[in-house]
This record gives structure tokens, C-alpha cells and sequence, in this order.
């Protein structure tokens, strides 16, 4: 394919191991695309221009869509619309499902994927909190082999991660939550549809005998990577989830934030929404499950 005179090669791999030869032997001058929604926009508004696109959809190995023990298996070249018709997700970790149901129209949800939304690393991105909540691992493959890395510590910042030269996302995997979660996903944007958030969190309890003995809650937007709000989480695992209890939790997750000023809102205003946000993810938590013994 070629455009603006400017040439560029596209391979169809059969396998991870062809992809990564392919990225050995472009180099920085590669890039591997699934969906490449996003790419796509680089290369169109800000210039950018890679010798060779690299397509996964055709790798039989990334398509792999499954659920075994509770844990779940989604490879890198699954779409979202796949995601949405798939029970395990939908009936066993509603939240990601939500947070899935955000981003974009249909016709971007039936091209996009998962894997791309983690690859390409936006504090933004609205499949990150509820990811990070279910602690997911992010599958790589390289010419060093195969490795596995938790999904904080795979995203280093803005659009970096610990991919090394000539390595793809092969998969993401996490356990579903079991009855005795509850999870939540929050966003707030500048429009009620197809908007990059403002802010947005995921949050995950596990409740027992109407306690909360586990608490995970991810931020997103509000720093250079989505982050855990970890006093927060310890601060809620020893507290009833009373109106006192989600106002100081508020207070806690807004002071873990690392907010910046740009186009869509003030650093101000993000830690304000951070704080309406939980407030509001706390209050969704289902009455019955959280009443006093």
C-alpha cells in the first residue's frame, strides 16, 4: 500500500514466530496492527509513517477466545464485538464489559481489540481499570520466547511499554471474579458517547457476610498510567460502606491522583471528577450485599 508517496509493505504472518522475524527485521520502522484504529489516525493527522504494517488477524493462535477454571484467555487479535458475545465476559466480569461498551461505535468495537487498547497505553483508555482491578497478565512472545507480565507492570507510561525489539502481545488472561465480587466501571467524558475520558475508574470488592474483605481500585486519566488507589483499597477493607466510609475513600483516591492540564479538562477538575466517581461507583454497590450482618 502506498499513499503521499510514501511506500509501505504489509505481511499477512501465519504465525507469532513470522511476525516477530518481521519486526526483527524492520526494526522501529514496524508496526503491528489488529484493528489499528489508532494507528491509523497517526499515520493520517500527525504524518507518522512505518516501511511495513504487520496484520495479526490472520495468526489462528491470536484469535483464541476461551474460558477454562474461570480463567479466561483472549487473544491479542479478538474484537471487542467478539468480547461482547462471549458469556464468560459478560456474565462473569460485567464491569470490563461495560467499560468495553464505551469505546467507540459499533463499527470501531467490530474491528478494535482488547490487546490494542493495552498496547497502546493511554492513561485513557477505558478497558485499563477494570483490567488492572482483575490483575490481568499480558502474554508476550519474542525471539527470547514466551514471557507473561501483570498488566502494571507491563504499561511503563504514555504510550510505553516493557514490549521488547521484535516482541507482540500474544493474549490477556485474568481470573473471573467469583459470586462474592461486585465490580463497577465509572467514566466520565465530555459527551455521552465515543469520548476520550476525563476520568474513569474500575473498582472490584469481594463481600462477605455483608463485609468487604478485598478492595481493588484502579484510576484512570489522572496520572501518566492508569494506577491503584491503594490506601483507599486498605482504608475500605476496614470500614462498613457507610456514607462516612465512601466520603473518606473519595478523599484518598483523589489524593493518589497525578492529574495534568490539557484540551479536555484542568488538573483540578479531574481530581473533582476522580472524587464524584467514587463516590457514585461506592453508592452502585448492591444494597443487599453490603448490608450489616
Amino acid at each position: 500500500m502506498s499513499g503521499d508517496n510514501h511506500k509501505v509493505d504489509y505481511y499477512f504472518p501465519k504465525d507469532v514466530q513470522e511476525a516477530s522475524q518481521w519486526m526483527q527485521q524492520y526494526g522501529d520502522k514496524a508496526r503491528l496492527i489488529a484493528g489499528g484504529t489508532d494507528l491509523l489516525l497517526w499515520m493520517e493527522r500527525q504524518g507518522y509513517h512505518p516501511k511495513a504494517l504487520i496484520d495479526l488477524t490472520r495468526i489462528p493462535e491470536l484469535q483464541k477466545l476461551e474460558v477454562a477454571d474461570d480463567q479466561v484467555l483472549i487473544g491479542s487479535a479478538v474484537t471487542y464485538s467478539r468480547l461482547l458475545k462471549f458469556p464468560a465476559l459478560t456474565n462473569g466480569a460485567p464491569f470490563l464489559a461495560r467499560a468495553i461498551r464505551t469505546i467507540g461505535g459499533v463499527q470501531i468495537r467490530n474491528i478494535a481489540t482488547l490487546a490494542g487498547n493495552v498496547t497502546n497505553a493511554s492513561p485513557a483508555g477505558d478497558s485499563l481499570p477494570p483490567l488492572y482491578c482483575l490483575e490481568a497478565q499480558v502474554g508476550i512472545y519474542g525471539a527470547g520466547g514466551r514471557r507473561s507480565l501483570p498488566i502494571q507492570e507491563f504499561i511503563l507510561g504514555v504510550r510505553r511499554t516493557a514490549l521488547a525489539p521484535g516482541e507482540l502481545v500474544t493474549h490477556l488472561s485474568f481470573q473471573l471474579p467469583g459470586e462474592d465480587w461486585q465490580g463497577v466501571y465509572e467514566k466520565l467524558g465530555l459527551r455521552r458517547a465515543m469520548a476520550i475520558a476525563v476520568a474513569n475508574l474500575g473498582l472490584l470488592l469481594k463481600i462477605e457476610a455483608g463485609r468487604i474483605r478485598e478492595a481493588r481500585l484502579a484510576l484512570g486519566a489522572v496520572a501518566p498510567t492508569v494506577i491503584r488507589a491503594s490506601q483507599a483499597e486498605t482504608y475500605l477493607q476496614e470500614h462498613a460502606l457507610d456514607e462516612q466510609t465512601i466520603e473518606a475513600t473519595a478523599e484518598l483516591a483523589t489524593q493518589a491522583t497525578h492529574p495534568i492540564d490539557d484540551v479536555r479538562a484542568s488538573a483540578r477538575y479531574r481530581r473533582e471528577a476522580v472524587r464524584g466517581l467514587v463516590r457514585r461507583a461506592l453508592r452502585a454497590i448492591t444494597p443487599e450485599a453490603i448490608a450489616q450482618e
